[in-house]
């Protein structure tokens, strides 16, 4: 094992959050892609309503997180960040286990919303890392960082799969729920916030930081670049198993094919984050960004027009290789044009944009999907990509050299 005693503490931090985000993540992905296939198994037969109700139950957490994270992450610039982490991480196992009670759809809805009202790790675990890594390896740090958001499905969504079909869902949120348990010991255990890492920000507030992001044009754009982009990502997952079951998949291995598909983008992110990353601090955000988007966005619209799900997973592992360079490079600018004392609180704002992304998205698909077809439904993610492209292009002036 590689001797850790002469690390910096930030690099230290980073090694531990990627772990205990690894873990959360294999536990999250283990059950949230086959959520359409739960309101199947909570009533909801008719094949239109249950695209209505994926596109809700998929978007329930981001109802009340839009405003929570934010408010968590100012919190966290008074406090202390680590504080922060394992609230989120606590609030998400309680909300996950007891998903697995839920008797019908309007339950699942609502504790899906309480988790987003309680939860929000994967933003605290960003706010930490952006306020206590040098600014010169931000990009870096970030891109290790959310590569675990895509490491941990590729696990998590295969074991996930595989489970579904053997003993069913419900009993996979109740292993979630200890994953995550065991994610927050790591943390509060491992994980190191100094006094010089940490001053507090008695001033710190929602409002404050509102303001601020309002006043920047820099961040201004970049936020409405991450909403964008995050909505391109997430806008088709309510409804792929359905897509893949149309595309010749049989039903009793559905929750595995889909688990498998997921996986695959996860693989290629993991794979390619760190030269992303790198690449973003040596260059700036706007030629990797144009690049990932338009690649990512042909990619997207060619899935509405395979003849079998076989056909799915090269494509898919093109868009992997490329989304990996999105957000994280969006989320490296962001982190540098942020002054130290507030950088959490203005992080969890440009979580908020990913976190409204997941909420609009999700219930369009839901909505576009069960009255104009999965096809369309495909289609729009790949142009929003296009105009992401388009966006970035238009912002040179806000180009970072780190």
């Amino acid at each position: 094992m590689n001797d850790t005693s002469a690390l910096p503490l930030w690099k230290k931090n980073l090694r531990i959050l990627w772990a205990a985000q690894f873990i959360a993540m294999i536990a999250m992905s283990a059950c949230l892609p086959f959520l359409p296939l739960f309101v199947r198994d909570l009533g909801i037969n008719d094949l239109q309503q249950a695209q209505q109700w994926s596109g809700l139950i998929a978007a329930g957490p981001f109802f009340l997180s839009i405003i929570s994270v934010p408010f968590w992450g100012s919190l966290g610039d008074k406090y202390g960040r680590k504080l922060m982490i394992v609230r989120a991480i606590v609030g998400l196992a309680l909300a996950m286990g007891l998903m697995g009670l839920a008797q019908n759809v309007w339950q699942l809805l609502f504790l899906r919303m309480l988790q987003g009202a309680i939860s929000g790790f994967i933003a605290s675990t960003l706010a930490f890392v952006s306020s206590t890594t040098p600014k010169q390896h931000s990009g870096y740090a970030i891109a290790i960082l959310q590569s675990s958001v895509s490491a941990g499905p590729v696990v998590g969504s295969f074991i996930g799969g595989i489970l579904s079909d053997a003993v069913g869902v419900r009993a996979v949120f109740i292993y979630v729920a200890i994953a995550c348990i065991i994610s927050s010991i790591i943390v509060m255990i491992y994980v190191h916030e100094e006094k010089s890492q940490h001053t507090a920000n008695k001033n710190a507030s929602l409002l404050n930081n509102l303001r601020y992001v309002g006043s920047m044009p820099a961040l201004r754009t970049l936020v409405l670049l991450i909403f964008l982009v995050q909505s391109a990502i997430v806008f088709f997952s309510p409804v792929l198993p359905f897509y893949i079951e149309q595309l010749g998949a049989l039903h009793n291995r559905l929750s595995t094919i889909t688990g498998i598909f997921v996986g695959i983008g996860g693989l290629f992110s993991v794979t390619f984050a760190s030269y992303w990353g790198k690449r973003s601090d040596r260059k700036g955000y706007g030629k990797t960004i144009r690049l990932a988007a338009i690649v990512t966005g042909t990619a997207t619209i060619l899935q509405a027009f395979v003849p079998h799900y076989i056909w799915l997973f090269p494509l898919r592992a093109i868009a992997g290789i490329f989304t990996a360079a999105l957000i994280p490079t969006l989320y490296a600018a962001f982190s540098k044009n942020s002054p130290a004392e507030n950088r959490a609180g203005l992080m969890g704002i440009a979580s908020g944009a990913t976190l409204f992304g997941n909420l609009i998205a999700p219930i369009l698909c839901g909505w576009i999907a069960s009255y104009w077809g999965i096809h369309i439904a495909l289609i729009l993610p790949g142009i929003l990509m296009f105009i992401v492209w388009i966006g970035s292009k238009k912002e040179e002036h806000y180009e970072l050299n780190g």
